[in-house]
């Protein structure tokens, strides 16, 4: 696994393409990363295409250190 012990941010917000948000998603996952859905507040956010997707962690709260970079 590549990318064991990376931590990977993906942001979302209302209207997000499903496909886009989540291969993405599943392919960092398969490949190790701790991946973290950021939003600006911590509600609910549904895709074009209906996926419910809820924030792990607010944007503001991320640290670019303590991410993949």
């Amino acid at each position: 696994m590549r990318l064991q012990d990376k931590k990977i941010a993906i942001f979302v917000a209302e209207g997000v393409e499903d496909l886009e948000y989540y291969v993405p998603l599943m392919r960092l996952q398969e490949e190790g990363a701790q991946v973290l859905s950021a939003g600006l507040d911590m509600k609910s956010v549904h895709g074009k295409n209906g996926l419910k997707i809820t924030p792990d962690t607010l944007v503001e709260s991320l640290r670019a250190d303590d991410l993949l970079h």
